[in-house]
């Protein structure tokens, strides 16, 4: 048979009050139950717990180890339960997220502190990285899912969060900023200001055009050097919709890419067949409600 809560409560029960009525009543059981139960964890234990007098109930030797066990183990349970019903309550937890920069710092701002304010007590742990690196975060069990562009996997699961599409940002005197759309090859004869090649934005640029290349003026790793370098007329760049706002302030103009191409999903990226904490689905919630 095995040993359940209700045996160690009324076996502590019993070894408090010495009395078989008197522990029955605090158990809230009939004496027969509550023998019962005495009974059948000293024959599960195969030892007697208990010296039976005619007015006092005392604990053997082997009852007075078993007392010690046994309280640690329902109060260690009881930190168990405490725990749990704290996390599912969203008193207690940790929720860690791996973003693409321009996704951390245009989209989960505002969501980040509405989850801070609502949630005060919960760990929320932002990691801004690349493509590459987000996977990889994810991969080694660091972070609970990824904000990135949708990558062919059979190690992760992509949801799509929302679609992404490419602008040509360059100066207004610019030969191309006169047009309301711009198609890929109009770009081969420009100079280009573009993302290292780690970025998902230069993955995507690359793949679009091969076998073709395009001429590079400067390389660099951040959206806001590429909208002072657009800017200063050092060249053009090729921009996702998500990280325009890098370009708000400069002197530049924006132009649709056309290329079917030229479109993207952001995905909340998963390894595959795991199933998000509660803390995790509460931010995700809250960033689909945004």
């Amino acid at each position: 048979m095995d040993i359940s809560t209700r045996h160690l409560k009324a076996f502590l029960a019993l070894a408090e009050k010495k009395n078989f009525t008197r522990a029955a009543e605090a158990a809230h059981l009939s004496q027969p139950a509550f023998s019962m139960l005495i009974r059948s964890l000293e024959q599960s234990l195969g030892v007697r717990l208990f010296d039976r007098g005619t007015r006092r109930v005392e604990l053997t030797v082997e009852g007075g180890t078993f007392a010690r066990s046994a309280a640690r183990l329902l109060t260690e349970f009881d930190s168990a339960l405490a725990e749990m019903r704290d996390y599912t309550a969203l008193r207690t937890g940790r929720v860690a997220i791996a973003a693409l920069p321009s996704i951390a710092a245009w989209r989960l701002p505002p969501v980040i502190a509405r989850f801070r304010a609502r949630y005060p007590q919960l760990e929320l742990v932002l990691r801004d990285v690349t493509a590459d690196d987000c996977l990889d975060l994810l991969r080694r069990g660091q972070v609970d899912f990824a904000l990135t562009a949708a990558l062919p996997s059979t190690e992760f699961e992509a949801e799509p969060a929302w679609p992404d599409c490419f602008f040509v940002v360059c100066p207004p005197d610019h030969p191309l900023a006169g047009r309301q759309a711009v198609h890929s090859t109009d770009l081969l004869e420009y100079p280009l200001v573009q993302q290292d090649r780690y970025s998902s934005i230069r993955q995507q640029v690359d793949a679009v055009m091969f076998p073709q290349r395009l001429k590079t003026a400067m390389e660099v790793s951040t959206m806001a050097t590429a909208a002072g370098l657009v800017a200063s007329g050092v060249g053009i760049a090729i921009v996702p919709a998500v990280a325009m706002f890098h370009f708000q302030h400069a002197q530049v103009v924006k132009i649709p890419l056309s290329d079917p191409a030229f479109q993207r999903h952001i995905c909340i990226m998963r390894q595959r067949g795991r199933h998000d904490s509660i803390a995790a689905a509460a931010f995700l919630a809250m960033l689909n409600d945004d």
